[in-house]
């Protein structure tokens, strides 16, 4: 059904034009722009490469508008956006990251941000600013409420994962920090999992259904509503469920990962 949903639609509303542009400008500025400090390790050339290939898909890709129609899909973005993209950028810019030094105030204003409270904080109050079923439905049928809050979630995270990577250098504190970042999203899953309804409009309500699928779909290229309202069947409950275990699976996962590498890449330092 979602084949014959994404065939009705050009090249150019499927894949986000102006984000593969800033992806390649970002890229291009990585390569012959920016200055390093010290040597570009082959590690971090491949996880910056990556983070952006990610981030495209994530939110440049047909994802974008498949996110609009189940709530499965749009986890599948949050997941890459916030726990692929952020970290394998965060681990690629490092020999960029002296640039922030040159600034007097930065520093002191990168410390207070980076600390494991204020990081935590401001990624789980963005997360469910975010997430909470009136203000979803509100910034999806708002394209620039929606972009405003997946802008200031990816920042966020990337935040968090800097200070993770490079401010938190105890492992226990790493441990500590990611065991309650994991339980800050714990009663958004719970929540969603045990409830008997869709918890969002959007994947609910025929009217906010077709609001939020209009947003981001050219005029000239817009449906009669009935074409819409045929992809309505999709049971929200399931899909609610099923993008909640993906979300929270994803990030057992990918933070297990992290703080094991993050571990080895310690005592391979204090080795040196």
């Amino acid at each position: 059904m979602i084949e014959i949903f994404l065939d009705e639609f050009h090249f150019s509303t499927l894949w986000n034009g102006g984000i593969f542009l800033f992806c390649a400008f970002i890229i291009i500025c990585y390569f012959f722009m920016i200055p390093s400090k010290g040597k570009v390790k082959a590690i971090h050339t491949i996880s910056f490469l990556l983070g952006m290939i990610i981030l495209f898909l994530a939110a440049g890709s047909p994802l974008n508008i498949i996110g609009r129609l189940t709530l499965q899909a749009h986890m599948y973005q949050i997941v890459g956006l916030l726990f692929v993209a952020a970290p394998l950028l965060v681990i690629g810019w490092r020999p960029k990251s002296w640039i922030s030094q040159k600034i007097s105030w930065m520093p002191r204003m990168l410390d207070y941000l980076r600390k494991p409270a204020t990081a935590i904080i401001i990624l789980t109050v963005f997360f469910y600013s975010y997430h909470m079923p009136f203000m979803f439905d509100i910034a999806r049928m708002e394209l620039y409420w929606n972009h405003f809050f997946m802008l200031g979630l990816f920042i966020a995270a990337l935040n968090f994962w800097s200070a993770f990577f490079y401010y938190w250098l105890d492992n226990r504190v790493r441990w500590y920090a990611m065991a309650i970042q994991i339980s800050a999203f714990l009663p958004y899953c719970f929540y969603g999992l045990l409830a008997s309804t869709g918890i969002y409009q959007t994947y609910n309500d025929p009217a906010v259904f077709l609001e939020s699928l209009k947003v981001c779909i050219p005029v000239d290229l817009q449906m009669p509503d009935e074409f819409y309202i045929g992809f309505l069947p999709f049971d929200p409950v399931y899909e609610q469920q099923m993008g909640i275990l993906i979300f929270l699976f994803s990030i057992a996962l990918v933070s297990v990962i992290t703080l094991v590498w993050a571990q080895r890449q310690t005592k391979n330092e204090k080795a040196l």
